[in-house]
């Protein structure tokens, strides 16, 4: 799995509507580790620091967010596992430019977590030296 792929996911310890998730860093090639974050329904949500339609992912059939708040840090390898074991399914890649606009977001975003945005900087530092 690579930065820029999608999962649908349900929430951890339970078995409601799972949302699509989107990696949104290449995972860490000491540690397996990369950053996924949720996209979720339009409601009233607080952070609409990246809104998603239905012409920016196959997927997405009405107006969405990208949950920053609920971003994560995991292992690629577990992703892997869960998809052979049917708790999570990959669904269509982004878009160069939908990836762009998310990863953007997570800088922008007053809502994502601190540890998210300097582990994310990390790897893009990373990628770029």
């Amino acid at each position: 799995m690579r930065c820029g792929d999608t999962l649908l996911i349900p929430a951890p310890g339970s078995e409601v509507t799972p949302h699509l998730w989107i990696i949104v860093t290449e995972p860490a090639p000491e540690t397996h580790r990369c950053v996924i974050v949720s996209v979720t329904t339009l409601r009233h949500n607080k952070d609409q620091t990246v809104t998603l339609g239905i012409a920016d992912h196959p997927f997405i059939r009405h107006p969405s967010i990208v949950f920053y708040a609920d971003a994560q840090i995991v292992d690629v390898r577990q992703l892997r596992a869960d998809v052979i074991a049917r708790v999570a399914e990959r669904r269509e890649a982004c878009s160069m430019e939908l990836l762009k606009l998310v990863q953007a977001g997570v800088s922008a975003s007053p809502f994502t977590p601190k540890k998210i945005l300097a582990f994310c900087r990390q790897c893009w530092a990373r990628q770029v030296t």
